[in-house]
């Protein structure tokens, strides 16, 4: 989304979670551009704060992130990305385009919240139940904000089809099939990777490296990160992936890191 209006902003504000899959692309990219920017936390989990009113004027999508800039507001992380390394989507070679659509054509929150739901019987129970409390808040919100009803209710819609993705009766089936779809992503990385290039697409770290480090990282994450090690290539590319200055600077999770969590919804320590 870009909009023309001028804010009043120092410098770029990015609104995040940090645990948030897309949201460590968009740190990840700002981190490697040498962005400096004013990081504020989204409580994405327990005050559902991306659905308040005064963000979702920010984003309509009511999603994280969101980067604030002095003269429009990005609320996508593949432009946030774009942004961070200094490219525009008009002039990505093809091969980094073609990278792109793949990673963003996979549901990664299939994997993440599918592969919870297939593991833990409780989370069959509580997940379903959050997600339509979370359907009936938007419609509630939708009825206190008249200006945002439609954009309100639009989310709704997409709370209401979350309910039916995650059915506990065939979460199992889909958790399955999407990590069966996160290995053949692996397994074509390991196959561009063999012939030793540092990078996806040479000559130089870019895009590509950007998605592909974030998904590898949520590989771990959802216990796929044994696979890794089988595949030599990609194994090495990671380990020097995980080594630069901007894993760290860009808090690039492998893990929840549950105390973490609660001092960001607490207000405490970094945002």
């Amino acid at each position: 989304m870009t909009k023309p209006t001028k804010f009043s902003v120092a410098k770029p504000r990015l609104y995040h979670a940090p645990s948030s899959y897309y949201s460590m692309i968009a740190r990840l990219a700002l981190a490697e551009g040498g962005i400096a920017y004013e990081p504020v936390f989204v409580d994405i989990h327990y005050r559902s704060s991306q659905q308040q009113p005064d963000y979702v004027r920010l984003n309509p999508n009511m999603t994280v992130p969101t980067l604030l800039l002095a003269d429009r507001i990005l609320d996508q992380s593949r432009d946030i990305a774009e942004y961070g390394l200094g490219v525009s989507e008009g002039r990505l070679d093809g091969e980094t385009k073609a990278w792109l659509d793949l990673h963003y054509a996979y549901p990664i929150e299939e994997l993440t919240f599918g592969g919870i739901l297939a593991r833990h019987p409780l989370a069959r129970i509580m997940i379903p139940r959050q997600l339509k409390a979370a359907h009936r808040r938007l419609l509630a919100h939708a009825a206190e904000n008249p200006d945002l009803a439609e954009v309100y209710e639009a989310r709704a819609a997409v709370f209401a089809e979350r309910v039916r993705t995650f059915d506990p009766d065939g979460v199992v089936r889909l958790s399955q099939r999407r990590r069966d779809e996160a290995v053949g992503l692996m397994d074509r990385l390991e196959q561009t990777l063999s012939d030793g290039r540092a990078v996806i697409v040479p000559p130089a770290y870019g895009l590509t490296d950007v998605v592909f480090t974030a998904f590898l990282a949520r590989m771990e994450f959802a216990g796929l990160g044994g696979r890794i090690p089988q595949r030599p290539a990609l194994a090495r590319y990671w380990r020097a992936m995980q080594a630069r200055p901007s894993f760290s600077a860009a808090d690039i999770w492998i893990k929840l890191h549950v105390l973490r969590l609660v001092c960001g919804i607490l207000g405490i320590g970094r945002g």
